[in-house]
């Protein structure tokens, strides 16, 4: 397939964000469109729109339960009208964002049918044939997308067959064509750091609603030390866009840049966005050793989770005296055979508890995440879970719930064994949301018992925790206090069936 399409200005697009209604509003700069303009900016005149941050304060209504917040799309189609692109490249992150993003295609067609629309991101990533039904998507990037997208613009402005390209997906002769992704992206070093001045980075600063939503220090801003997860947890879609193989910047790389975002922005904390950032414990150990030489003075959390198979006390040690001051626990079951046998995360509780202590006895906050509703699990190992996070010393937990999201083993089981509804729709998909009905419990029987829980949760901090009920609950109001009332009862109707 030829494009033969001359080249030259290049819009990349994060599209208004589409979030239930008792969700916190978030935003962060979206590193893998500045990477991709990294890639891109030395040859190509290249923009980011982040529409999700550029209008944070407009929220519209949707349908059902979710709310959209960013610019409106007619001022979305004013940009790409006043720019004058030849490629709108639009980011599509979760399956509930697809509607918006699929707009945004929509919308450049109709300002110039001849703009090649390009998707990418989690979503269209796992629905290539699906996303590709829209004709107002020309092509989607597979996965990890730095250098392929780059390779595929540049043989398209020279007018070159595009039908070898690496994890791409595209329509030839009516008919849909997936090249796998069979590639990725070994030496991290390689890749440009990510074009942040090409973000509205005090916007960012000034709104101040990180990953995880709260934050100590500001000016804040995410990075990402490594790519990939050897872990294979069915719940988990990572795996489509970093593949399974563990790939890491050089430590002095990661330096280069924190140093950088110190010396331009002013950054005094960093929230560390790898899905494994501890997983080579050597590697680790030498950048929070270079962290700490170095006098950074940078802050740090983990708001993505740590890999705890990995820590220990020395290793612990160091991320505290290099910075960081919150970790966040992705221990994901209270029931070990759940974890072992149908999560399959090779993480022993015992180790969970032995390290709990070590992290409190250094003072880290503490966020401990499970995931609870997977179509085998039954409501004795549902209260084991529970029952573990109760007993388990930290400052908050959280509760979500099992979410069958495209690309992951969890949705193939529930479709070949009828788990979910004939109405399920890609936009109900939520963490807060259960949509699996299994013979031991209904959805709104798991939003219950989650319910419950996360209320018996809260409450007890009051005499077991009050500076962690203080900043979990009290200061969480102050900072949001629609979404927080919304959430309280939600809960609250779940919890008593009222």
């Amino acid at each position: 397939m030829k494009i033969d399409k001359r080249i030259e200005k290049v819009l990349l697009i994060m599209p208004p964000a589409a979030i239930a209604a008792e969700y916190t509003k978030e935003i962060q700069p979206p590193l893998g469109l500045a990477y991709i303009a990294a890639c891109l900016e030395k040859t190509y005149q290249v923009r980011i729109l982040d529409a999700a941050c550029e209008g944070w304060a407009q929220e519209k209504k949707g349908p059902g339960n979710l709310i959209t917040y960013g610019l409106p799309f007619e001022n979305i189609k004013e940009t790409i009208e006043d720019f004058k692109p030849d490629v709108v490249g639009v980011s599509c992150l979760y399956s509930m964002q697809h509607k918006n993003a699929h707009k945004v295609c929509e919308i450049a067609k109709t300002v110039n049918k001849n703009i090649l629309t390009i998707m990418g991101g989690a979503h269209p990533t796992s629905l290539p044939e699906k996303t590709l039904e829209d004709k107002n998507v020309d092509i989607v990037i597979l996965g990890e997308g730095d250098f392929s997208t780059k390779e595929l613009l540049d043989t398209a402005d020279k007018g070159e067959n595009i039908s070898h390209i690496d994890g791409i997906a595209f329509r030839e002769a009516e008919k849909i064509k997936v090249n796998p992704k069979t590639t990725f992206i070994n030496d991290l070093d390689s890749i440009p750091f990510p074009a942040r001045h090409l973000l509205p980075m005090q916007k960012y600063f000034s709104i101040n609603m990180p990953h995880g939503v709260s934050s100590r220090f500001s000016p804040n801003t995410p990075l990402i030390t490594s790519r990939g997860c050897p872990a294979n947890c069915i719940f988990c879609s990572i795996h489509s866009i970093w593949g399974y193989k563990y790939r890491a910047r050089s430590v002095e790389n990661i330096i280069q840049e924190l140093k950088s975002l110190k010396d331009t922005y002013g950054i005094c904390e960093i929230q560390f966005e790898d899905d494994n950032l501890t997983f080579d414990k050597k590697r680790a150990g030498r950048l929070f050793d270079l962290m700490i030489e170095e006098k950074l003075g940078i802050s740090w959390t983990t708001p993505n989770g740590v890999a705890m198979w990995s820590l220990d006390k020395e290793l612990l040690l160091k991320m505290k005296q290099s910075g960081c001051y919150r970790l966040c626990l992705a221990i994901e079951s209270g029931d070990q055979k759940m974890l072992y046998e149908t999560i399959k995360k090779p993480l022993d509780l015992n180790k969970v508890k032995e390290l709990v202590r070590w992290i409190n006895l250094y003072r880290f906050e503490t966020d401990a995440f499970f995931v609870v509703g997977f179509p085998n699990e039954t409501k004795e190992q549902l209260e084991n879970t529970f029952k573990f996070a109760h007993r388990l010393k930290v400052d908050n937990v959280s509760f979500y719930i099992a979410t069958p999201y495209p690309g992951t083993e969890l949705l193939d089981i529930c479709q070949k064994n009828g788990y979910l509804p004939k109405d399920h729709s890609l936009s109900d998909l939520g963490i807060k949301k259960a949509t699996i009905n299994t013979a031991h419990f209904t959805p709104l029987e798991l939003e219950k018992m989650v319910a419950w829980n996360t209320l018996k949760y809260k409450l007890n901090l009051i005499w077991h925790n009050p500076i962690a009920f203080y900043r979990k609950v009290i200061k969480r109001f102050f900072k949001t206090p629609l979404y927080f009332l919304i959430l309280t009862r939600k809960m609250l109707r779940k919890a008593f069936g009222i």
